[in-house]
């Protein structure tokens, strides 16, 4: 844990928040400055300056994944875009941004378009969110590489087709 860090103190409980998700390794909570309804921010328990310092990297956008789909389907948002620029706090962080029609931002999320919220919105955000996250599933089985055919036995007849039309050029 960093001295002076936000996100370090937010990951370590000494500043609240509305936690949607946690496990060994990642917190994830609603920005309290808010793009859009919903806004999430998910972060690596460990002190990290950049995402991709992150060792388990892999898990961690499975987990920005997991929150999108409870997005989309709680908060009936159209899509997600995902931002790391990390330059506001130096602690990695990943948001997780639903988008609405007509939510203010064009292609690209605009600061100046964050959304008012309060306390209670925050809170019920949350618990919706929250409750939406799938739970870790069980891994698809992968599928046996199908085994590698012989290759075609060519009959003489084909050979010397091919020998002809390649003298030919």
């Amino acid at each position: 844990m960093e001295e002076k860090c936000i996100f370090c103190a937010i990951a370590s409980r000494q500043i609240p928040s509305f936690n949607i998700y946690e496990d060994e390794n990642f917190t994830a909570f609603l920005d309290i400055h808010p793009l859009n309804k919903g806004h999430v921010l998910i972060i690596p328990k460990k002190h990290h300056r950049w995402t991709y310092d992150v060792e388990a990297f892999g898990p961690y956008w499975e987990i920005a994944k997991k929150i999108a789909l409870a997005q989309i389907s709680t908060l009936d948002a159209k899509f997600v875009q995902f931002l790391t620029a990390g330059l506001g706090v130096s602690h990695a962080h990943i948001h997780v941004v639903p988008r609405f029609e007509n939510d203010g931002h064009g292609e690209y999320l605009d600061p100046s378009a964050a959304k008012q919220t309060n306390e209670q919105e925050l809170r019920e955000t949350a618990e919706k969110l929250k409750h939406s996250i799938p739970a870790d599933q069980p891994k698809v089985e992968e599928k046996a590489p199908e085994p590698v055919k012989e290759p075609t036995k060519w009959s003489d007849e084909l050979k010397e087709m091919v020998r002809r039309d390649l003298q030919q050029t």
